[in-house]
């Protein structure tokens, strides 16, 4: 990460936090959790890529071409499936939702999930869990 980087984007952020909070008519914190989701928001330290001189405007229609990018069509069944492992795995580990939440984003545990659907919603809730919490470690350890 360049210099330049480590003192514009947190600035970029807030800007842009600001204005996409005012497009969506969104709360501030909604905005960064929008911001923190996407998969453009780990590009924006690139030092190559230089994503900081672009305005909020432009950056915002940026972030929503790659959220679109990454929107797949789930059923309704996988996406009730993987609400259903959200919550009983926030439960087995004593944690919220929105923390549960943020390791499902942060580990692809949703994109596990929903990918493989057809097996796992066959088998029961423990060896579910079981399965989320090898992928999160197994990740942890890269």
């Amino acid at each position: 990460m360049g210099k330049y980087e480590e003192q514009m984007v947190p600035i970029k952020i807030s800007r842009l936090a600001e204005f996409i909070a005012e497009k969506k008519r969104i709360t501030s914190d909604e905005a960064l959790m929008y911001i923190y989701v996407n998969p453009l928001y780990k590009e924006l330290y690139n030092e190559n890529a230089k994503w900081w001189y672009l305005s909020a405007a432009a950056l915002y229609d940026e972030f929503e071409s790659a959220r679109k990018a990454i929107v797949k069509h789930v059923s309704n069944e996988a996406f009730e499936f993987y609400t259903y492992c959200l919550e009983k795995y926030a439960l087995a580990k004593e944690i919220g939702g929105l923390q549960s939440f943020a390791l499902f984003k942060e580990y692809q545990v949703d994109d596990f999930l929903i990918d493989h659907y057809d097996l796992l919603h066959t088998q029961g809730t423990e060896y579910v869990i079981d399965e989320i919490q090898r992928l999160i470690n197994k990740s942890r350890k890269k």
